[in-house]
């Protein structure tokens, strides 16, 4: 958790968080870092409440936004993307969405990082959920701007997918009865806001005894 005294910085271009994939964070400060994480768990736990992400997609990424809204973050109108019968390439459908918001240091960035979550079966396993035919997860590239105001671009893929799934051909879909939703929205919040709302950010946190299991990647 963020003490709000910890100067060190994160060495690792990713990081994945249960379900969530933090890329961009190498240099990030380690406070800063935990500052987000602590955003994204609030915002994840405030949004189950009220909706499903592997029923109500739409519903719940509004929730999960509305609540970095209550953080003091900024909003940027969203995208969506809906297909309910798609096939194709996963990746390639999500860096289409993505691409208006991110810079192309950050696209070759998620492709290196999603790279890597192809070579290991059990980390994809684990990053997307493939026990079931009902996949979630959240890819979250962090940025700084020049006046040191931080951005996000927080997105969530839901994938239904209508055939037997293996971690190695998770990211081609081959079925076009399967259904993907990607929605994405663009996240700003100034320096000062940041820093007056950090302690409260983390103790809500604290007091909700929120798990998480982290990987460097």
């Amino acid at each position: 958790m963020d003490n709000g005294l910890d100067k060190g910085v994160v060495e690792r271009d990713a990081l994945m968080i249960n379900n969530v994939l933090l890329t961009g964070v190498a240099g990030q400060t380690i406070a800063d870092n935990n500052f987000v994480k602590n955003c994204i768990f609030l915002a994840q736990h405030g949004a189950d409440k009220v909706a499903k992400s592997e029923t109500q997609p739409g519903p719940w990424f509004d929730h999960y936004a509305g609540m970095f809204w209550s953080m003091d973050w900024q909003l940027a109108e969203p995208a969506e993307y809906i297909k309910p019968q798609f096939s194709g390439s996963l990746k390639q459908a999500w860096l289409k969405v993505a691409r208006p918001y991110l810079s192309s240091a950050q696209i070759a960035q998620v492709e290196a990082v999603l790279g890597k979550l192809e070579s290991d079966a059990k980390l994809l396993a684990k990053f997307a959920g493939l026990s079931g035919k009902t996949f979630g997860f959240n890819i979250v590239p962090v940025s700084y701007k020049p006046n040191g105001d931080l951005e996000i671009v927080v997105s969530h893929v839901r994938l239904i997918k209508s055939g037997i799934s293996t971690p190695y051909l998770f990211w081609t879909i081959d079925q076009s009865l399967s259904q993907l939703d990607i929605r994405i929205r663009r996240l700003e919040i100034k320096r000062r806001d940041m820093d007056a709302i950090r302690q409260r950010v983390e103790e809500g946190v604290v007091a909700l005894a929120l798990e998480s299991i982290e990987y460097e990647l």
